[in-house]
């Protein structure tokens, strides 16, 4: 496998275990906790916090799994890259309007980062996408595997 296709198959690999985890350890816990994180970012009214946080975590855990899997990878890839730089925003508008946050709620009560931080990891994620985007399917994936008709 050339270098590319290994960063790609690292990239899809690793960015689907990051929102497979976080979907999870969210989606194992009352939306309501995750509603709460919601509300304090103040982006969206308040009557829908709850739809959002009973919704993402499941986004997260179906793309994350396509990326895994290697399902329809440039769709996935491309859709956890809105979710990432959606992230990207809202942690970017807590920073610029220095509204202080324990934890960024990314990864439920399982795993806690600091704004900053999240804000690091989540321009590290979006690279990722880009390159899951722009990469061939690899052959460990259902995509490829399909093409070729296995």
């Amino acid at each position: 496998m050339k270098p590319r296709a290994l960063l790609a198959l690292f990239a899809r690999i690793f960015v689907g275990a990051v929102l497979v985890y976080a979907g999870a350890s969210k989606a194992s816990a009352p939306a309501e906790e995750f509603a709460l994180v919601i509300g304090v970012y103040d982006l969206v009214p308040s009557s829908i916090t709850l739809p959002i946080a009973s919704l993402l975590p499941w986004l997260e855990l179906a793309v994350g799994w396509a990326l895994i899997l290697g399902v329809r990878t440039r769709a996935a890839g491309a859709a956890a890259g809105a979710t990432t730089l959606a992230f990207l925003f809202a942690i970017g508008s807590v920073l610029a309007r220095g509204i202080t946050l324990p934890n960024c709620g990314c990864f439920g009560e399982s795993m806690h980062f600091s704004p900053p931080h999240a804000f690091l990891f989540d321009t590290l994620l979006a690279a990722l996408c880009w390159t899951i985007c722009t990469a061939q399917p690899d052959p460990l994936s259902l995509d490829s595997w399909a093409t070729r008709g296995l």
